[in-house]
This record gives structure tokens, C-alpha cells and sequence, in this order.
């Protein structure tokens, strides 16, 4: 998401009487992580959520096709970005003993998706790790860790596969039609919630049933 986009949707949650700021930060750059997060946290005292949602994806047939500087941005945006932004973070909720963090991976995770990256694929396993490491060395502080994963979603990143890649994809999915956004952010508003206090270090698979277990 642009700043523009972002403070579009700023504007819309002050209409409701919240307080709200937006920022542009590359999360592969750590200096900019830490600057907004402190920032944030000088304005607002404390911080409770946080959602790890940047993420890229390019399309390959195989890892032949697949640059070393395409390799490199994947894996800093997808991973090495939500492992900024979550460092950055813990010190506030571990002072405060509580927090939710929520980390946005992928289906691909576990398969491999056909025609996604590699690199994408990578990352998400790494994201999965990664969640389940911080969940168990911060639970003593109250802090909930976990990740959700979607399936296939309609937004703009599946803009990067060919439509029969796409086409296939969509068969695959047992449910009667395709997941939406808000089918991820109401996962995403119960792992937010005190109604997930006692889940952490888990994965919420948001597919329609194209993985199960």
C-alpha cells in the first residue's frame, strides 16, 4: 500500500472518532522500522497490535528464472521485514506484559504454490518459523504470536500469475467460490482480540479447504 492509499484509509478511521496516523516505511530497512515504531510509541504511550502484512510475490517456473537481487527483495520484504517490525515492537509489549502479534504468511508455506517464487515460498516457511520462535520465548510476558495463512484471495498480487496458472489455482478450492480480504481480516481481528488470549504460536490456514491439517 502507497501513502496515498494509506492515508485514504487514515482519514476514513479518524471519521470515527480514532486517532490514527499513517506512515510510508520500507520494513527491509531497520532504521526506518525502529524510527516510525518509536514514534508511534512517543504519541500513543504504548503498543499492542502489531500486524506483519507487507508482502511481495513473483512469478517463476522453476528457481533457473529467479535473479539473485529478485531472491534478495522477496526474502527482505516477506521475512526479514516482519523480523524488523516484530524486534522493534517487543520491547513496548514485553514492558507493558501484553501484546498481539499477528504475521501474514502464506498457503505456500506448505505447498509450494505452483509458478510463485521460490524465494516467496521460502519466506513463508520462514515466517511460520519465525512465529513460532517468538511465541515461545515472549509468552511469559503475555504476548500472543501467531500467523495466518491464506489460500487464494482476491487482491492484486495474483495479478502475477498467467491466467491459466490462476485458472487452475481457483479449481483446486473445495469451498464454492474464492476467499475475500475480509475473509483474512476477520482471522486476523480474532487473533487481535481477547478472544484468542490463550492461542499463540498457532496458524489460522484462511484457504477454503485447498490445504487441510
Amino acid at each position: 500500500m502507497d501513502l496515498e492509499n494509506a492515508t485514504a484509509v487514515s482519514d476514513e478511521i479518524k471519521k470515527t472518532g480514532r486517532k490514527t496516523r499513517a506512515f510510508k516505511v520500507d520494513v527491509s530497512n531497520s532504521l526506518q522500522v525502529n524510527e516510525a515504531v518509536n514514534e508511534i510509541a512517543r504519541d500513543c504511550g504504548r503498543i499492542d497490535i502489531l500486524v506483519n502484512n507487507a508482502g511481495i510475490v513473483t512469478s517463476h517456473e522453476n528457481i533457473l528464472t529467479i535473479s539473485d537481487e529478485a531472491w534478495e527483495k522477496e526474502i527482505a520484504v516477506d521475512l526479514t521485514g516482519a523480523f524488523f517490525c516484530t524486534r522493534a515492537v517487543l520491547k513496548y509489549m514485553m514492558d507493558k506484559h501484553y501484546g498481539k502479534i499477528i504475521t501474514m504468511a502464506s498457503i505456500a508455506a506448505d505447498t509450494g504454490r505452483i509458478q510463485a517464487s521460490a524465494a516467496y515460498s521460502a519466506a513463508n516457511g520462514g515466517l511460520v518459523g519465525l512465529t513460532i520462535s517468538v511465541a515461545r520465548s515472549v509468552a511469559k510476558y503475555g504476548i500472543n504470536v501467531n500467523a495466518v495463512c491464506p489460500g487464494i484471495i482476491m487482491t492484486g498480487i495474483l495479478d502475477c500469475y498467467p491466467k491459466e496458472v490462476l485458472d487452475g489455482l481457483i479449481k483446486e478450492i473445495p469451498y464454492p467460490r474464492m476467499g475475500t480480504v475480509e475473509d483474512v481480516a476477520n482471522a486476523v481481528l480474532f487473533l487481535a482480540s481477547g478472544e484468542s488470549d490463550y492461542i499463540t504460536g498457532s496458524r489460522i490456514r484462511v484457504n477454503g479447504g485447498t490445504w487441510i491439517g
